[in-house]
Order: C-alpha cells, then structure tokens, then sequence
C-alpha cells in the first residue's frame, strides 16, 4: 500500500509540473508575439538588442535634454541679472 501511495503522489506531483511548464510556455509564447508586434524582434537575442540599442538612445536624450536645460538656465540667469 505504502508503493501505491508513494506512485500517487508522484503521479500529482508530474502532473503539477507539467501543468505549470505548460503555463511557462504560454506566457512565454504571449511575450515573444508582444515582441513580435511591439518591436518586429523574433528571439529573445534580438530583444535584448533592441533593448540595448533603445537604452542608449534614452541616454542619449537625457543627456541632450540636460545640456538644454543647462544653456537655458544660464541665458535666462545672465538676463535677469541684467535687468
């Protein structure tokens, strides 16, 4: 009886896994179609490329929207100081 029970709780526990194995691979089929269609990327390679390639365009606009911000401080200081 003992083997049985031991053979049950394997059976439920492979069928658990399995359950949650087919769940990873749905939400994973979900995100690689969002890739897809968000960012025309087929793998997860191309993903991280294009993350990487967008990160270094938003540090690029920071930086570019610093410099502005900086120039037009120091426009508007040296004007108001003249006044």
């Amino acid at each position: 009886m003992d083997k049985l029970k031991s053979y049950v709780e394997l059976k439920k526990r492979a069928e658990q896994a399995q359950q949650e194995a087919d769940k990873a691979e749905g939400a994973l089929e979900q995100i690689m179609k969002q890739l897809k269609e968000k960012f025309s990327c087929t793998t997860l390679e191309a993903a991280e490329r294009k993350l990487k390639l967008l990160e270094k365009q938003e540090q690029k606009a920071k930086t570019e929207f610093e410099d502005a911000v900086e120039k037009f401080e120091e426009k508007w200081n040296d004007e108001s100081e003249g006044e």
